[in-house]
């Protein structure tokens, strides 16, 4: 079975990353990896609660550091496929 990633780069999103993972595990997919990209609140902490693998960046990269960062953690994680959601929840 071809293992999928998800990765979700993520900033101060401390009040929806829970709802995200939870959609994401409500579709079956298990390996989600949140790329905290620096934030000052929770987030984090949440997504780990959640049951996401976590990232984190000291400080705020852009989007687009935080999605090297997650492809770089695919590779060493071994993913087949990666997906990458946006962490403020507005992808279905």
């Amino acid at each position: 079975m071809k293992k999928i990633l998800i990765i979700i780069p993520a900033y101060n999103e401390e009040k929806v990353i829970r709802q995200v993972i939870d959609e994401v595990k409500k579709e079956g997919y298990k390996n989600i990896l949140v790329v905290d990209d620096g934030s000052t609140d929770a987030t984090s902490d949440v997504a780990k609660k959640a049951g996401a693998m976590v990232v984190r960046h000291f400080i705020n990269r852009g989007k687009g550091a935080a999605m090297k960062t997650g492809l770089e953690a695919a590779k060493i994680l071994r993913a087949d496929y990666v997906v990458t959601l946006d962490g403020d929840g507005q992808h279905e």
